[in-house]
């Protein structure tokens, strides 16, 4: 499986008595490696059980608040169900987590939102010559987008004024009302409910990821 992002758990009664025991450990992986990891490198035994993520990498806008106390198969639970997102569905859950701007999720809420991806109200930027415009400011690729959506491009273009068309402010009176991002803008909703699936349905679900991932593999090493 292609790593998500990285974390380090670190077994905390061992660090209490003097000894670092931890190490990295990319995800998703599967449960037998996560079993291990935790048993043979955290040490996590009955009397050394408390750990934490003392450090994550590419964790992108995940809180580290949600990662630092959660265990480390819920992240690769969670790191399971993000793998299956394809580029744009991962922009959406970030866009949302950066609009909403909370602190802490916790990792089932983080969950809820990837298996509801589909349900966040984010779009890309979309207009002729964005190939040439990718590191203009996220208000101009707003302008422009907006301008020809609404047909406003063809209007200036008809009345040869656009060159006098501020495409950076016109698409800056958006952002009082949506999320202006690099690559896109959410439009705030409230369709998604962080608490939609317990807990056991979204281990179902993560366990039938990994069940198709697996035939997935056995398919490709046929084929080689």
């Amino acid at each position: 499986m292609k790593k998500v992002f990285s974390v380090f758990a670190q077994n905390l009664a061992y660090y209490n008595e003097g000894s670092i025991e931890g190490d990295w450990i990319d995800l998703p992986q599967s449960p037998e490696i996560i079993d291990k990891y935790l048993k043979e490198v955290v040490k996590v035994d009955d009397e050394h059980e408390e750990y934490e993520i003392a450090d994550v990498d590419e964790i992108g806008a995940f809180p580290y608040s949600s990662i630092q106390w959660a265990s480390v198969r819920d992240l690769n639970n969670l790191a399971v169900i993000f793998s299956k997102l394809n580029e744009f569905q991962r922009e959406a859950v970030q866009a949302y987590l950066i609009y909403e701007g909370n602190e802490h999720y916790d990792i089932s809420e983080l969950e809820n939102l990837c298996l509801q991806v589909d349900n966040i109200n984010y779009y890309q930027y979309n207009f002729e010559g964005l190939e040439y415009n990718k590191d203009c400011s996220p208000e101009l690729k707003m302008g422009y987008t907006m301008a020809e959506e609404n047909g406003i491009y063809m209007q200036l273009q008809k009345q040869k004024i656009i060159d006098y068309f501020d495409f950076e402010k016109y698409g800056e009176s958006f952002g009082y009302d949506y999320e202006l991002l690099e690559k896109g803008y959410m439009i705030p909703n409230y369709d998604i409910d962080l608490q939609l699936y317990s807990k056991e349905e979204i281990q179902e679900k993560v366990n039938e990821i990994l069940k198709e991932q697996s035939k997935e593999r056995e398919v490709q090493e046929i084929e080689i």
